[in-house]
């Protein structure tokens, strides 16, 4: 079993971002099984989180890969998503300072280097790995993406440009993390002389600099000695990788890349992410319709003001389950804690963590009169407030089921962040 990663510990790094030239701080945190790559957004109210996939790419695509979410935008995150697709992590939270990321170098190298300082470790969950059976094709005049289903991950990208000078680089690289660090990772971003003016003129590149950006003049010379004879090919491989990363895995296959950029690279994921859907619904794979509170009330003996409950949108069988606390200032706990500052008190919310344990283990048990009652409770750890207006992601995996009684560890988060995390056990 191939299992999903995350880090060990926090991480920060800072720098000038290349294109909205502001001071940005990315700080790297762990995140539990199942969640993705989430960015969230510290220096607007409420911290309020962006999930990294296809859904909610801007569209935009120009000479940047962009995510937003109603009002919640971070740009050109490909060189973050290219070293988290390197090294293979598929649970992280990412908090920003700024709308975009810091360009450091202008490659993901300094990503990588520092992700692996972090320490990657693997989770006792299976990553999600995407196989297509089918060949896709996306061309726009001269540029053109080609997906040829394959066991292994390959991609040969060919560059060609004929002004100011001809310019023509083949690089195919098998994905692996020892050839992504190596050649893919140090490939740094470039831009010819003459499209500087332009792209100022499009309000980017402001905080470009010899530090982070090849320039390469008219005759083709670059301002920096390359790190490899066909950089400029490695590095277009490199934001192909990142933008693909939006899907939550790197399909399975050969990919053939003819001049691309972010602009074809979102269309051929938008078809990637289209065909497997369709191999989804031909493979008639359920999906999973979540339970509403009436549903809940169906399972659980517990009634207002006590159901912590409002929505379970995810479940596998005796494994783990999600579900969604939306908290009001019409709780009942919050006219005594307190009066002055409302906040939710932990212990409910391990409550709320607990009828969801009982919701996995009594959906299919015929008895609704099945009650579970909390035998211990362990490593709390009570890490942000919680307050009216919130919206609780629980999160709770089965550690050890033996007759009627069963552990569980349970995570709540808001916004993508942690507020509580307990191990607890329960006889039913």
């Amino acid at each position: 079993m191939n299992s999903q990663r995350t880090i060990e510990k926090e991480v920060t790094i800072s720098g000038i971002s290349l294109h909205l030239g502001s001071e940005s701080h990315l700080n790297f945190r762990p995140a539990p099984p199942d969640s993705g790559v989430v960015f969230v957004r510290k220096d607007l109210s409420g911290s309020p989180s962006v999930k990294a996939n296809i859904s909610n790419s801007t569209g935009g695509f120009i000479r940047r890969t962009s995510l937003g979410e109603q009002e919640v935008v971070i740009h050109t995150i490909e060189h973050v998503m290219a070293a988290l697709a390197g090294l293979g992590i598929d649970n992280i939270i990412v908090e920003s300072n700024a709308p975009e990321p810091p360009a450091v170098d202008g490659s993901s190298l300094p990503f990588v280097k520092l992700l692996k300082d972090a320490g990657i470790i693997e989770q006792n969950t299976p990553k999600t790995e995407l196989y297509l059976t089918e060949t896709i094709s996306i061309c726009d005049r001269d540029k053109e993406l080609i997906f040829i289903p394959d066991t292994k991950c390959k991609i040969t990208y060919i560059l060609k440009f004929s002004d100011p000078v001809p310019v023509t680089q083949l690089v195919s690289v098998d994905l692996d993390e020892d050839s992504f660090i190596n050649n893919i990772a140090p490939a740094r971003t470039f831009c010819f002389r003459y499209e500087v003016d332009a792209l100022i003129a499009k309000g980017l590149g402001k905080g470009g600099s010899k530090d982070n950006v090849v320039v390469i003049d008219n005759t083709g010379k670059p301002d920096h000695e390359p790190r490899f004879p066909d950089e400029m090919a490695r590095h277009k491989i490199l934001d192909l990788i990142g933008d693909l990363y939006l899907l939550g895995s790197i399909p399975k296959g050969h990919i053939i890349a003819i001049k691309s950029g972010h602009e074809l690279n979102s269309k051929l994921i938008q078809k990637i992410a289209e065909s497997d859907q369709n191999r989804r619904r031909l493979a008639n794979i359920p999906t999973m319709k979540p339970l509403e509170v009436n549903d809940i009330k169906k399972i659980l003996p517990h009634r207002y003001p006590f159901l912590m409950l409002d929505r379970v949108i995810e479940w596998e069988e005796d494994q783990k389950a999600v579900g969604i606390k939306n908290v009001t200032i019409n709780e009942e706990f919050f006219q005594g804690h307190f009066p002055q500052q409302p906040i939710m008190p932990g212990m409910l919310q391990i409550e709320a963590l607990a009828q969801l344990a009982g919701v996995l283990i009594f959906r299919n048990v015929k008895d609704s009169g099945s009650l579970g009652f909390f035998r211990s409770v362990e490593n709390v750890k009570f890490r942000k407030p919680v307050v009216p207006g919130d919206q609780m992601r629980l999160e709770i995996q089965v550690l050890k089921k033996r007759g009627n009684i069963a552990k569980f560890s349970g995570q709540a988060f808001v916004n993508g962040e942690i507020t509580t995390e307990a191990e607890f056990t329960i006889a039913f």
